[in-house]
C-alpha cells in the first residue's frame, strides 16, 4: 500500500512535537513566545513532526442557541448519524469492506451517534458562523419550532409526515419522536417541493458529517478511521524526522506572523518605515469609519501593499519586488511550510480554508471552496495546469475588447508562468480513481488525456487538499513568494486581514480618486496596521476581492457582478476490493486524467470530467443521505468509492455583494443551459464508471439513489440514467460545489460593463489594481491557476509603470 501498512497499524497517536509545545515553533520561541512547561502528552506519545495548529482539532464552539433549540439540533444530528446495530449478527463471520478492518471497530462505529462525540455545539457554532444573521435567524426559528409539539407537527407536515398517530395522539416535539419518525421528516425535507426545505436539509446534514468526521480525539484519531480503513495522514508526515521538520522554511524570516509582539521592530529591520501617527491622508476616512486610536496600532509605509498571497498576489509580489519596490503582502491565513504540513483533514480545514471549508452561497445551494492560507488556493489545489484555451482567449479579445489576450505579450506571460511552476505532462503512476476514469473512457471510446501539473511526475500524493508535505507541488509559497522575499524587498505578513482601502480625491489625476493604502486587522483585533502605499493591489480571490472593494466605498455596479463558479457535481462508483484497479480512492495523484463532456463542442460552454478526492469528513458532508444506516454503509465503502467530478464552464453567473450590515452575500443559481451541460456530464461519467466495472453507482442528487449495476440489464441501466436526467441539477436538489471562482470584478473596455480596465486598475480609483481570478471576463472552462497568474504577470507591468510615474 502506497501510504503505509494496514489501516489500524497505520493510524498513529499524535503527540505535539517537543520543539513546538504550546503551539509555538522553535524560531518563534526565540522571540519570547510560548513560554511554559513541556506537555506531558507530548512526552508520552509517538511524535508527529508537524505544525501544532495542524495536529489539533479546535473548532469554534460558541453559539447562542437556547436549550430548546439545542435539543432540537441534537435530535437532528442524532438522526443523521444515529446509533445502530452493526450490519452483521453475532456468530457470523464479518467480511470487511476494506482489508485490515476489524469487526469490533465496525460495531463501535455503528453504535456511535453524533452527540456521543461532543460535536453538537460545534455544529451550532458552525451554522451561526457560516450564515448571515437574517439566514441564521430563520434556522433558529425552525429549531425553536421543533422544540414544540405544534411546531414539529407543522414542519413535519411539509415532509408529509403526520406526528399524531393512533398510537400517540399527543403533540410531540421533534426530540420526542422515534428515530424512524425523525428520519422520515428529514427524508421528506430532502425531497420537498420547496427549495427552502431541501437547502435546510443539506446544510444540517453536511455540517453534521463535517463536524463528526473531522474531529480528532485526544489520541489524534478520527471516530471512523479504524472502521473504514482510513490511514489518517500522508505517509510522508508519519515518516518525517525532526531534522526535516526544523529545517529553514522557504520564506525564511521574511515571513512574519503579524501577531508576533515584535512585529514593529521586525518590520524596521527589513527596511520599512514606521511612523508614530496615522498618516494624514487616512485621518478623515478613519474618523468617518469610527476607527478610534489604539496604542498598539502600527503605521507603516511602503511602495506597494498586496492583499492576498495566492496566484495573483504571489506573481505580483515577485514582479514588483524584483523591480526594486518595497512590497508588503498581507494574508489573513497562517503560513505552513511543506515540512510542517500534517495533512489531517479536520485541522487543515479549520486552518487553511475560508470559513473552515464550509463556505457556501447564501441559500446553501452551492459550496464555495477557497484557500485562506499563505499561498491561497495554490496551497490546497490539485496541481492541474491548463494554459488559457485559444477559444477563450479569442472570446475575451473579440467580445470584451481585450486585445491583450491575443497578444504575443500574453503568450510570453503564460510561458513565464509555465516555466516558474515547472509544469510538466508526465505521470509515473495513475491513482485508482484516475485509472478508473481512463479505463472507462477507453472502453467507451471517449476522448481523454493526461493532465499537465505543476509537480514532479512521481508526485503520488492524495492529500494535497490539505497542503503538500513533500513540497513537490509548486504553490506560490514555494515559487513566486520565495522569489519576492529573496530580493530583500518584500515581507509576507500572515494573520493580517485587510478591512478597508483608503482613497482620497484626485483632482489632478486620471480618475476621480486615488488609492492611499489600507487598514488591516491583526489576528482577531483589536490591534491594527495602517499601511500607506503608492499602489494597492487587491488579490483576495473572486469571492473576497469584491467584498473588500465594496466595503471600501467603491460603487461601480459591476463590482461583485458576473461571479462565475464552474459549478461542479460528482458521480461515484463502488469497486469492492478485487474489482477494478488496486489502491484506495484517497491515495495517489488527485487529478491526472481528464475527458471532455461530449454533449458540447470544444469551443462551446461545456464541461470536463476530472477526478476529485474525498477524505472522510468531506465524503460525509457531500455524499447523499437516505437514512442513518445508508450514511454509515456509504462511509464503510469510502476507501473503494471512486469519484468523477463534472466541472462546468458556466454561461450563467451569480454575485458577490455585501448587505446593509457589511456581511458578504454570495448568490448563485445554475442556469438552464449550464444545468443541461452538468446533467450530460453526470450521465457520461456514470457510463464511464459502469464501463470501468463499478458494481454500484450514484450521483450527488439529493434523492440518494444507489443503482446496483451488478446483474442489471442494459434497459435497466438506461432507465436509471433517464431518472438522473429527470431529477436535474438545480442547487437545491443536488450537491453543487465550486473550487474555481471567477469574474466578479471583470476586466473590460469601459465602466458600464466591467469593474477594472485593461490595465487591471479599478475604474474609480487610480492606483488601486486587482490581480486574481475576479478579473476574468467570463469563466475559463479549465482549472484557472495558470490563467490567473498569466493575467497577474501582465497587470504587474502596468503597476510598475504606474509606480515609476509616481516617482517622477
Amino acid at each position: 500500500m502506497e501510504n503505509g501498512g494496514g489501516p489500524s497499524a497505520a493510524i498513529p497517536s499524535i503527540g505535539v512535537h517537543p520543539a513546538a509545545e504550546n503551539g509555538v515553533r522553535p524560531e518563534e520561541r526565540e522571540n519570547g513566545a510560548g513560554d511554559g512547561p513541556k506537555s506531558k502528552l507530548a512526552m508520552a506519545k509517538p511524535v508527529i513532526h508537524a505544525h501544532p495548529s495542524l495536529l489539533k482539532w479546535t473548532p469554534p464552539r460558541k453559539h447562542t442557541l437556547n436549550p430548546a433549540q439545542f435539543e432540537a439540533l441534537t435530535a437532528i444530528c442524532d438522526t443523521v448519524v444515529p446509533s445502530l446495530a452493526p450490519p452483521f449478527q453475532d456468530g457470523k463471520t464479518y467480511v470487511p469492506m476494506c482489508q485490515g478492518v476489524m469487526a469490533e471497530d465496525v460495531a463501535r462505529f455503528y453504535e456511535l451517534k453524533a452527540s456521543d462525540e461532543d460535536v453538537i455545539d460545534v455544529c451550532a457554532a458552525a451554522l451561526l458562523l457560516l450564515m448571515r444573521p437574517p439566514v441564521a435567524k430563520s434556522v433558529l426559528l425552525v429549531l425553536q419550532l421543533l422544540g414544540t409539539g405544534w411546531g414539529t407537527c407543522l414542519l413535519a407536515s411539509f415532509a408529509r409526515v403526520n406526528t399524531i398517530t393512533p398510537q400517540c395522539a399527543l403533540l410531540r416535539k421533534f426530540s420526542s419522536l422515534t428515530v424512524r419518525e425523525r428520519e422520515r421528516v428529514l427524508q421528506g425535507w430532502q425531497c420537498s417541493p420547496l427549495p427552502q426545505f431541501r437547502n435546510l436539509f443539506k446544510a444540517l446534514k453536511s455540517v453534521t458529517g463535517w463536524a463528526l468526521y473531522s474531529k480528532l480525539d485526544e489520541e489524534g484519531q478520527g471516530v471512523a478511521w479504524k472502521a473504514i480503513g482510513y490511514s489518517g495522514m500522508d505517509s510522508a508526515v508519519r515518516d518525517r524526522v525532526e531534522a526535516e521538520y526544523t529545517k529553514p522554511r522557504p520564506l525564511g524570516d521574511n515571513h512574519i506572523d503579524a501577531m508576533n509582539p515584535g512585529l514593529k521592530s521586525m518590520l524596521v529591520s527589513k527596511g520599512f518605515s514606521i511612523g508614530d501617527e496615522i498618516h494624514d491622508c487616512f485621518k478623515a476616512q478613519a474618523k468617518k469609519l469610527g476607527y478610534s486610536k489604539n496604542d498598539n496600532d502600527i503605521n507603516l509605509e511602503c511602495d506597494v501593499v498586496i492583499v492576498g498571497s495566492g496566484s495573483g498576489g504571489g506573481v505580483m509580489a515577485a514582479a514588483l519586488a524584483q523591480q526594486g519596490f518595497k512590497v508588503v503582502v498581507l494574508e489573513k491565513g497562517q503560513y505552513f511550510a511543506p515540512q510542517e504540513m500534517a495533512t489531517t483533514e479536520g485541522p487543515a480545514m479549520l486552518n487553511m480554508f475560508e470559513k473552515m471549508g464550509t463556505l457556501s452561497t447564501d441559500d446553501a445551494s452551492v459550496a464555495l471552496i477557497a484557500g485562506a492560507v499563505v499561498g491561497g488556493g495554490t496551497a490546497v489545489n490539485w496541481c492541474v495546469s491548463f494554459k488559457t484555451p485559444e477559444h477563450v482567449r479569442n472570446e475575451w479579445a473579440n467580445d470584451h475588447g481585450l486585445d491583450m489576450f491575443n497578444s504575443e505579450r500574453y503568450d510570453q506571460a503564460m510561458q513565464a508562468v509555465w516555466e516558474r511552476l515547472s509544469v510538466q505532462p508526465n505521470v509515473d503512476k495513475h491513482s485508482l480513481q484516475n485509472t478508473v476514469l481512463q479505463e472507462g473512457c477507453k472502453k467507451l471510446g471517449y476522448h481523454h488525456g493526461t493532465l499537465q501539473r505543476n509537480c514532479a511526475s512521481d508526485h503520488y500524493c492524495g492529500w494535497c487538499s490539505y497542503g503538500c508535505p513533500s513540497g513537490k507541488k509548486q504553490s506560490t509559497a514555494e515559487t513566486w513568494l520565495v522569489d519576492a522575499v529573496n530580493t530583500g524587498n518584500a515581507v509576507i505578513l500572515s494573520n493580517c486581514t485587510a478591512e478597508h482601502v483608503f482613497h482620497s480625491p484626485n483632482p489632478n489625476g486620471k480618475k476621480k480618486r486615488k488609492a492611499e493604502g489600507l487598514m488591516a486587522t491583526i489576528g482577531n483585533g483589536p490591534s491594527r496596521i495602517f499601511i500607506k502605499a503608492n499602489a494597492t493591489v487587491v488579490s483576495c480571490g473572486a469571492l473576497m476581492t469584491p467584498i473588500l472593494l465594496l466595503k471600501s466605498g467603491l460603487t461601480n455596479s459591476n463590482i461583485g457582478k458576473y461571479l462565475r463558479v464552474h459549478p461542479a457535481s460528482t458521480t461515484f462508483g463502488y469497486f469492492p476490493e478485487g474489482v477494478g484497479p488496486e489502491g484506495k480512492a484517497y491515495e495517489g495523484g488527485i487529478m491526472t486524467v481528464y475527458s471532455p463532456v461530449t454533449s458540447r463542442k470544444p469551443t462551446e460552454y461545456g464541461a470536463l470530467l476530472e477526478t476529485g478526492v474525498f477524505h472522510p469528513a468531506v465524503f460525509a458532508a457531500f455524499h447523499p443521505w437516505r437514512s442513518g444506516a445508508d450514511g454509515k454503509e456509504r462511509l464503510l465503502r469510502h476507501s473503494r468509492t471512486c469519484h468523477i467530478t463534472i466541472v462546468t464552464r458556466d454561461k450563467g453567473y451569480g454575485s458577490a455583494k455585501i448587505d446593509n450590515k457589511g456581511f458578504p452575500v454570495f448568490n448563485y443559481h445554475i442556469s438552464s443551459y449550464d444545468e443541461e451541460t452538468l446533467i450530460a456530464g453526470m450521465v457520461q461519467s456514470l457510463r464511464v464508471l459502469i464501463a470501468a466495472g463499478a458494481v454500484e453507482v450514484g450521483t450527488q442528487q439529493l434523492d440518494g439513489e444507489r443503482f446496483k449495476v451488478e446483474g442489471a440489464s442494459s434497459e435497466e441501466i438506461e432507465a436509471y440514467l433517464a431518472r438522473v436526467k429527470r431529477r436535474g441539477a438545480k442547487g437545491s436538489s443536488c450537491q453543487l460545489a465550486s473550487a474555481h471562482q471567477m469574474g466578479s470584478c471583470r476586466m473590460g473596455s469601459g465602466p458600464a460593463s466591467s469593474a477594472v480596465d485593461r490595465r487591471g486598475e479599478t475604474w474609480e480609483v487610480e492606483g488601486l489594481f486587482v490581480a486574481d481570478g475576479s478579473v476574468f471576463p467570463t469563466s475559463s472552462g479549465v482549472n484557472p491557476m495558470v490563467t490567473i497568474q498569466s493575467v497577474a504577470y501582465c497587470t504587474a507591468e502596468h503597476v510598475v509603470q504606474f509606480l515609476k510615474q509616481q516617482r517622477m
